[in-house]
């Protein structure tokens, strides 16, 4: 119900709002699930951190000075990671274009606000690697694809996080669907006739730390007076 408000609200801002511009992010992402694997034992389920490749671009219409939208393109690297007893290490991600609609509450002025929404995402290449015997000194099995029929295509999703001055903002994001698909039955890693409904809890989690910067202000923090200014939002 919020997400088809903010639609509606987005389709009737123009140009003429009291704000239109673009922002660039760039994200560190801290990944968390919690995983059940029928007939294994998993033993540890240690954070997945990455910082490539992620990028995006967001479209903000700020209505007032305390309210505003977003939306955009976003595209990241997400997964997961666990420990088994054999094998003792799986990797499994997928990169994603996410399509979010949020709604910013705060003073936007001033660039510190709140923000949440919701977010669709299409995972479009699939990688996983797996360790063998003494975890990433040991033998290493791969398996890449594009449009993998491992995971799901569309991935839903919500969001919160908190904008602060500078450009720095922090997000906690909650997958609501599942990320490998559950019908799949075949080859994976080695092993034959593996059946991802084996998976019977898979709930994928992150927080991310970002920067992000508006587009038609960069060129006015470069260089100035033998200085750097970081804030370039």
């Amino acid at each position: 119900m919020i997400l088809i408000v903010l639609a509606i609200s987005l389709s009737f801002i123009r140009a003429d709002a009291q704000e239109l511009y673009s922002t660039i992010s760039w994200e560190m992402l801290f990944q968390f699930a919690d995983i059940e694997l029928e007939g294994s034992n998993i033993i540890s389920k240690p954070p997945r951190y990455t910082v490539f490749f992620h990028l995006a671009d967001y479209i903000n219409f700020d209505i007032t000075d305390n309210i505003g939208l977003y939306t955009g393109l976003a595209v990241r690297n997400v997964g997961f990671i666990y420990d088994e007893d054999i094998p003792q290490k799986t990797i499994r991600r997928s990169y994603t274009l996410g399509v979010p609609i949020a709604l910013k509450l705060g003073s936007l002025k001033n660039h510190i606000y709140f923000f949440g929404g919701g977010e669709y995402e299409l995972l479009f290449h699939y990688k996983a690697k797996r360790w063998l015997s003494n975890g990433r000194d040991g033998t290493k099995i791969k398996d890449t694809s594009w449009f993998s029929s491992k995971t799901e295509r569309f991935v839903p999703s919500v969001f919160a996080g908190i904008q602060f001055p500078g450009g720095i903002n922090v997000t906690f994001k909650k997958y609501l669907g599942d990320f490998l698909n559950k019908e799949y039955v075949g080859p994976d890693l080695g092993q034959q006739d593996v059946a991802f409904a084996d998976y019977t809890q898979l709930d994928l989690y992150y927080i991310s730390l970002s920067w992000q910067f508006r587009i038609d202000k960069a060129k006015d923090y470069i260089w100035t007076e033998d200085k750097f200014v970081f804030n370039m939002y």
